[in-house]
């Protein structure tokens, strides 16, 4: 131990210049605590249980924030304490960055030092630092994770960990999962921090130690297990665009019984303004300059206006010049690019409230057993799209092509631009499309979804043919898109036995069950202002002029279910040499009803693992790891999966690590079973499956400051996705079908990177950057896609080149005070080769304690008033604000 403790001072001395610059005292200055205290006996943290969920780095005292700031590395005894006389250096390694203990790696408490995985931790201090609401606001910290703004609970896709969705990798509470049955994905928007210790994220492939879905890594939220007196903490907060949250919590206990009760309740409305420009806008044909001109059929439905003229407005003398073929081709695409739009109105479909019901007992009744219950109940309402943009879209597309259709645009099943000729099929001929054109989205743009046959207000008012809002329905101010309500009930249920069979083997063993019900409705009716009723017929949209009925959802209720048992045992076999061995079972099951009560479908799916594990340590240098998981599925059949590690520790500076694992991600419950109007099921999908590598190393220059970096790469093949194709039956209700198949593969690589500076006792820095290429590539780029020919073999729209988080943080005696600025390299759009333009925003919180036990809250965010869109046709809001207060008694 002294040879170890002197090649650290002799390395401290070799970076001296770099230790004063930084940190801004002597090599000789007693040693600083990165993001918090780290306890002085590691060992006692890796003795710990197994399944302890304990805050592994034990918090300074409070400072007193009225007197001067202490020498780095000095801590302030409390009250009553004497005042500790001078240390000699702590061991070299104990107390830097890489001795943080995490539970999700290996699922024991383990030093990131002695484990290859990539582990990042967010304590609930981080979640109050961040101002975050849920827990996709705190997790922007972590690099390799990606969000969209929760707006209090909205459900939203784009949630994304190392290039994949939230049906790719898994979210876990206390090692349990908690994803959808029915299509995998996660709620993580909706999940509050109050009863949360810490989060602790593993990027990169988990499938050995976590199974089926864990292809980009694993969330696991770890609740508190309180110990002292009962205490009773109570908070509100309210704030911009009706926000208020409540929040209560009551905890204690001692090592044999703790017990914690929580509760929050949180309601968002998020009615706010926004303001964004695209780049340019499509232009469509008006009506033609030839009297003769016939409709084509896509635009020719029963009760066609007059039949000619494009509704004979103003006759054909004041057609348009560049409509003056035989065929008619109103509200078709011209080949010109119109001028760049700007797209304004208020967010109206971002409702949310959401509560949250927690309780956690955990009971020793003697040295070697362990047991733990808890219970989570949440009950939501919140709003969903129906599309992946919400006020713009990309007009260009594909669709099934070929010789069933003499022209597949006229047709209706491709929208590209067109131009009259009378010598190609149909009268007009196909151009290619640049991309490059949007249309503002709005009810009747919504519900046209191709030619726009509309050209007049509901008053009369005559417009550019196809153009949408805010150029043609200025009488409905902000016009809300297509939407549903949901509502969801979800119970979750754990019972866990940690047995110390001897000081070196242990059984640890749990049993869960997750429910997950809902019922979904379309708010009815909603306005437009133009004719496009007179132009479809009320068959296509009904109900009076002006005011579309919503029909009922196909798919009005749900009910989800899942139930696991696990028993692992784990045993020090050797020293250095820790072997696992478990066993798994889950059965998922999803029912799905039809509007009417009919059943859609009831299906279940069974799963049996078996797993072996060996965690190696050769020395304080060289750590391995290695192991099998063995998956029977009763849908797709059996997978075997291998995965390996290793870190290397040069020294007290620096240490790599390297990580390779076989991945797969089965086919859900959805993606077999779904069966309704023009989607076909398909209960031969395959897992998708793959292979993930990440490399990286760990510097810690000084032990107040670590820096991490780690390259990734992950392919999936046959990825799952829905392919549309024409109906084979000539006399069939729809002509276009649907289907999910594996289809093709996808790729993400790229860079993670994190840095962590405990600049003195009262301030902390965390920067962290993410560099992600993530695409699709395969053989589905072809005409029967509506990517079809562009899209292929690009960024996905939902992930930025690259994005940068920091925080400054102080902390003070309870005095808090941060900054988050989040940047935003720029997403592509969607259909579309250009990209959102990068934003930046900064926001600002600040927790003031004005008596020993009432602290007021406030956070300000979006500072200087960015108008952005966090995704392609996703606005976000301007400065919003929040201020509350919190009682602990």
């Amino acid at each position: 131990m002294r040879r170890r403790q002197d090649r650290r001072l002799s390395n401290l001395l070799v970076y001296a210049v770099l230790v004063q610059g930084i940190s801004g005292v002597s090599v000789q200055a007693e040693p600083a605590l990165v993001r918090g205290a780290v306890p002085s006996k590691v060992s006692d943290l890796l003795n710990a249980g197994a399944t302890a969920a304990r805050d592994l780095g034990a918090r300074p005292p409070a400072w007193n924030w009225t007197g001067a700031a202490y020498r780095l590395g000095q801590v302030t005894p409390s009250p009553g304490e004497p005042v500790p006389a001078a240390a000699a250096p702590e061991p070299a390694d104990e107390g830097d960055v890489l001795d943080e203990v995490s539970v999700t790696a290996t699922r024991r408490p383990t030093r990131q030092r002695d484990t290859t995985a990539t582990t990042y931790v967010v304590r609930k201090e981080d979640f109050r630092a961040t101002g975050a609401t849920a827990l996709t606001d705190g997790l922007a910290l972590v690099p390799g994770f990606q969000s969209v703004p929760s707006l209090g609970g909205v459900r939203i896709n784009g949630i994304f960990l190392r290039g994949f969705d939230d049906s790719r990798f898994q979210v876990l509470r206390d090692g349990l999962l908690i994803n959808r049955t029915s299509n995998g994905r996660s709620d993580l928007t909706s999940f509050q921090a109050e009863d949360l210790e810490r989060v602790e994220v593993v990027t990169g492939g988990a499938t050995l130690r976590y199974g089926n879905g864990a292809v980009g890594g694993v969330i696991n939220l770890i609740t508190e297990t309180p110990k002292g007196p009962g205490k009773l903490t109570l908070g509100y907060e309210g704030g911009s665009y009706g926000f208020s949250r409540y929040r209560a919590k009551f905890g204690g206990g001692d090592d044999t019984f703790s017990y914690n009760f929580s509760y929050v309740g949180l309601a968002a409305f998020n009615t706010y303004p926004y303001s964004y420009t695209l780049p340019n806008q499509a232009v469509f044909y008006g009506p033609t300059v030839n009297p003769n001109a016939t409709a084509p059929p896509a635009i020719r439905p029963a009760g066609y206006p007059n039949r000619r003229n494009s509704f004979l407005i103003g006759g054909a003398a004041a057609g348009d010049p560049g409509n003056n073929g035989n065929t008619d081709l109103y509200g078709f695409l011209k080949p010109d690019v119109g001028a760049p739009v700007e797209v304004k109105g208020v967010f109206n479909i971002g409702l949310a409230n959401n509560d949250n019901y927690s309780a956690k007992l955990a009971f020793r009744p003697d040295p070697t057993n362990r047991i733990t219950l808890q219970l989570f109940h949440q009950k939501r309402l919140f709003t969903q799209t129906g599309g992946s943009s919400l006020t713009s879209f990309s007009v260009c597309r594909g669709g099934p092509s070929g010789t069933q259709v003499v022209n597949p645009v006229l047709g209706g099943n491709q929208f590209f631009p067109v131009v009259p000729d009378n010598s190609a099929p149909g009268g007009a001929r196909i151009l290619p499309c640049d991309q490059q054109r949007y249309l503002v989205s709005s009810p009747s743009s919504t519900q046209a979804s191709g030619p726009y046959p509309y050209n007049v207000s509901l008053d009369g008012q005559v417009f550019p043919t196809g153009n949408s809002y805010p150029f043609v329905e200025q009488a409905t101010g902000a016009a809300p898109i297509a939407f549903q309500q949901i509502n969801t009930s979800q119970i979750d249920v754990a019972l866990r036995w940690d047995y110390d069979i001897t000081p070196t083997t242990s059984l640890n063993s749990y049993v869960s069950y997750n429910s997950l019900k809902g019922n979904q409705f379309t708010p009815t009716p909603y306005f437009y202002n133009t004719n496009i009723q007179q132009a479809l017929g009320t068959a296509v949209i009904p109900g009076p002029p002006g005011q579309r009925v919503a029909p009922a959802p196909g798919q009005p209720s749900f009910d989800n279910t899942r139930f696991e048992i696990q028993t692992a045992l784990n045993t020090q076999i050797s020293p250095g040499q820790n072997l696992s061995f478990g066993a798994n079972f889950t059965e998922e099951r999803s029912a799905q009803i039809r509007t009417g009560g009919t059943t859609f479908f009831d299906a279940n799916i069974a799963r049996y693992s078996f797993f072996l594990i060996d965690d190696i340590s050769f020395g304080p240098e060289l750590k391995a790891n290695l192991g099998l998981r063995y998956t029977s599925n009763s849908a797709f059949g059996e997978l075997v999966v291998p995965a390996a590690g290793v870190r290397y520790n040069l020294n007290s500076l620096i240490s790599f690590r390297a990580n390779w694992s076989q991945v797969f991600n089965a086919p859900n419950l959805t993606n077999l079973n779904v069966s309704t109007g023009a989607t076909i099921a398909n209960p031969n999908l395959k897992p998708e499956t793959g292979v993930t590598y990440d490399v990286g190393f760990d510097l810690t220059p000084v032990r107040n400051v670590g820096l991490r970096f780690t390259y990734f790469n992950t392919y999936l093949n046959g990825a799952i996705e829905s392919i549309t194709f024409r109906n084979p039956d000539p006399n069939g209700q729809f002509p276009l079908l649907s289907q999910t198949q594996n289809l093709s593969s996808r790729l993400a690589s790229g860079i993670e990177f994190t840095g962590d500076w405990q600049i003195n006792d009262q301030f902390s820095a965390r920067v962290s950057w993410t560099n992600t290429d993530a695409r699709p590539y395969g053989l589905s780029d072809d005409a029967s896609q509506s990517s079809f020919p562009y899209f292929y073999g690009y960024q996905d729209p939902n992930i930025p080149f690259n994005s940068v988080v920091f925080n400054l943080l102080y902390q003070n005696r309870g005095l808090l005070a941060s900054l988050v600025g989040r940047y935003d390299g720029g997403k592509r759009r969607f259909n579309s080769l250009d990209l959102v333009p990068t934003w930046f925003t900064l926001d600002a919180t600040v927790e003031l304690p004005v008596t020993q036990n009432i602290t007021l809250t406030g956070s300000v965010f979006n500072i200087f008033d960015t108008q952005y869109e966090f995704r392609d046709g996703n606005p976000a809001s301007g400065t919003t604000f929040r201020v509350g207060t919190r009682l602990e008694i």
